[in-house]
């Protein structure tokens, strides 16, 4: 009798395991054909972000920075104003070197009179020296003249030359201290503030 009632309880152990399995949720199963294709895994990693194209700004002369209209990370367009140094005292010496080069092409046009006046001179008395009628003193005397004049007038001509190459190196410095972006980009970063002083070919800020 006893052991008719373990065999009891044994089988009604088992058909309520049978039954509680029953009333489990099934499993949903996704099926799809077999296909070769790309896998992408998403990493997390550290690095830096290169530009393609980096531009560093240089100022090319020195001066105080009268306006720095951009700031870092700003987007600017090729053109754009980037930086003005005062420009005060390369006015002054564009119109100094101006200046002077209109007095030197002014010194030309008196060399190349005198050289002229010099040589018309010569030849009255070459005429007259052939003929007999003046000295060998006052000959040689004309023909230093010319040569003077001749000397004189390349002179002021290599001084005009100087003095033009003067007036355009003005020019360009004076056009260096606005310095507008070269290309179209973003501000990366700024070393200088508005009113600062700033030394030629120092680094100003970095463009990309």
């Amino acid at each position: 009798m006893l052991l008719a009632g373990a065999v009891i309880l044994l089988i009604g152990s088992v058909g309520a395991f049978l039954g509680f399995r029953k009333r489990e949720a099934p499993i949903a199963v996704q099926m799809d054909k077999v296909v070769r294709r790309d896998i992408t895994e998403m990493v997390v990693s550290n690095g830096r972000i290169q530009p393609v194209l980096q531009v560093v700004i240089n100022p090319e002369v020195s001066g105080e920075i009268i306006e720095l209209p951009v700031k870092e990370g700003q987007f600017v367009k090729k053109g754009d104003l980037l930086v003005r140094i005062k420009p005060d005292n390369y006015i002054a010496q564009r119109n100094s070197a101006e200046a002077n080069h209109k007095s030197a092409l002014a010194g030309v046009s008196l060399a190349k009179a005198n050289r002229e006046k010099a040589r018309l001179e010569y030849q009255r008395f070459d005429e007259l020296y052939r003929t007999k009628l003046i000295s060998d003193s006052q000959y040689l005397e004309a023909k230093t003249l010319l040569d003077v004049a001749e000397a004189t007038y390349q002179s002021s001509t290599h001084q005009c030359e100087q003095a033009k190459a003067s007036m355009a190196r003005a020019e360009d410095d004076l056009s260096k201290t606005t310095i507008t972006a070269p290309i179209d980009g973003t501000v990366t970063k700024l070393r200088s503030q508005q009113g600062e002083r700033v030394v030629g070919t120092a680094m100003m800020a970095a463009l990309s």
